[in-house]
């Protein structure tokens, strides 16, 4: 039984800088392997769905199938964390008004220089949003 719920999967590209250089193959037929490969490649969802078509239940919460000895909802985290980590945002200042150079302190500095200046944090926009969602959207961005 335990052979069964560990499947195997192998990389047909070796791991690089970039994630999406990585892509997983099942190494056999059985339905376990191809969940691992889909949930390294496209993530749990897509595995639950395509499990859901073949009767295999996948649990959010519990352990159900492991890949190479690992949960197989710790194989589509590390993807996910690994593919935001890879995406790079860079943010830059289109003009040099007021609210712009703003905005851009407010990703450098915080939202605390900027309420000193204006006061209220709602009443500045940054590219169509309030400064405090632009601000938890791209304050690891490069700028």
């Amino acid at each position: 039984m335990k052979k069964q719920l560990l499947a195997l999967f192998v990389a047909t590209v070796s791991f690089s800088h970039s994630v999406s250089a990585a892509q997983y193959v099942s190494a056999d037929h059985k339905i376990e392997s191809k969940l691992c490969s889909i949930s390294a490649n496209e993530g749990f969802s897509a595995a639950r769905k395509v499990a859901a078509q073949h009767s295999v239940n996948l649990s959010r919460f519990s352990k159900s199938i492991l890949c190479n000895g690992d949960d197989i909802r710790n194989i589509a985290k590390k993807i996910n964390d690994n593919a935001q980590q890879a995406r790079v945002i860079e943010v830059f200042a289109k003009n040099t008004q007021q609210e712009t150079q703003l905005c851009i302190t407010a990703l450098k500095q915080g939202l605390a220089p900027v309420k000193e200046k204006i006061g209220n944090l709602n009443s500045l926009k940054c590219n169509g949003e309030v400064v405090t969602d632009f601000v938890k959207r791209y304050q690891n961005a490069a700028i």
